[in-house]
């Protein structure tokens, strides 16, 4: 019973950081909103309050993608903080493997890959369960992540591989091993975190896969900037998607297109299986 109330307490403190993310998120989001009803009420200091709480929502959703730069760094801060004081400075566990060339450039290619069967396979339930990706596609646009500009590219590349590694992998990771010796335990609920940060089902989905996989590339060799580079080759590689994928006629579904899809998809999921082959070779030490 106690062994089962201690695996139960690490287990909700694992997940706390979660919380701590999405407070850092929602604390600047309340920052900027109380910036933008001042600069308003100066501008214009008749204002109503129905009228001030517009002019509040227009400025915030014209400056989404900064807001969400910020909350990014700030996350960043405070996780990149954490993690060094607590395991950053520790060396190298016995049994974990150093990276060479090559496992760099499998990382990179497997980023890509996962990006290309994921993006396919989106396509497909698009086509054949029509509606169900509409609120995931509302949620993008609003959050001004739909247009590739500097700023979007810095928000995905950068700052998202960033901060999130550092709380997924590099924080809860560890936290995790708390509960269990088993790798495995700890890998799961750091991906489930992981899909739990997107904010949304579609997303968390597919995050929790990705998550697993770079739970594995974290174990292999303890090194949070390579977990890094793998979001961000995935993250980036979005913006290659859309011109291979544009090539297939609109309506995808009555021009046999459907099955070249599903051969692309199927062989970026191969590779990418190839991939993590190739860099999780044997059994590192545990958590």
């Amino acid at each position: 019973m106690k062994n089962a109330m201690k695996k139960i307490g690490w287990t909700v403190v694992s997940l706390l950081p979660v919380l701590a993310f999405f407070a850092i998120q929602l604390g600047i989001a309340v920052i900027a909103m109380i910036v933008f009803a001042v600069l308003a009420m100066i501008k214009e200091p008749e204002l109503g309050l129905a009228d001030l709480l517009i002019a509040v929502e227009v400025q915030y959703m014209d400056n989404v993608v900064p807001i969400l730069i910020v909350s990014q760094l700030a996350a960043a801060l405070v996780f990149g903080l954490w993690y060094y004081f607590a395991w950053g400075k520790k060396k190298r566990p016995e049994g974990t493997e150093k990276p060479k060339i090559y496992h760099i450039l499998l990382i990179i290619v497997l980023g890509v890959a996962a990006q290309f069967a994921i993006s396919g396979l989106l396509i497909l339930v698009e086509i054949y369960v029509p509606g169900a990706l509409e609120e995931y596609e509302e949620l993008m646009e609003m959050a001004g992540l739909t247009e590739v500009s500097s700023l979007t590219l810095v928000a995905t590349t950068m700052l998202a591989p960033l901060s999130e590694e550092l709380a997924c992998r590099g924080v809860i990771f560890r936290l995790a091993g708390k509960i269990s010796p088993k790798f495995w335990v700890a890998n799961v609920v750091q991906a489930l975190a992981f899909g739990i940060l997107h904010g949304n089902l579609v997303q968390g989905a597919y995050a929790f896969a990705l998550g697993l996989i770079l739970g594995l590339v974290y174990r292999q060799f303890r090194d949070i900037w390579l977990c890094m580079l793998l979001h961000a080759s995935m993250n980036f590689s979005s913006i290659l998607v859309e011109p291979v994928y544009s090539l297939f006629p609109e309506d995808i579904s009555e021009s046999g297109g459907v099955a070249i899809l599903a051969v692309i998809m199927v062989l970026a999921a191969a590779l990418g299986a190839l991939c993590v082959r190739g860099i999780v070779k044997k059994r590192p030490a545990d958590v």
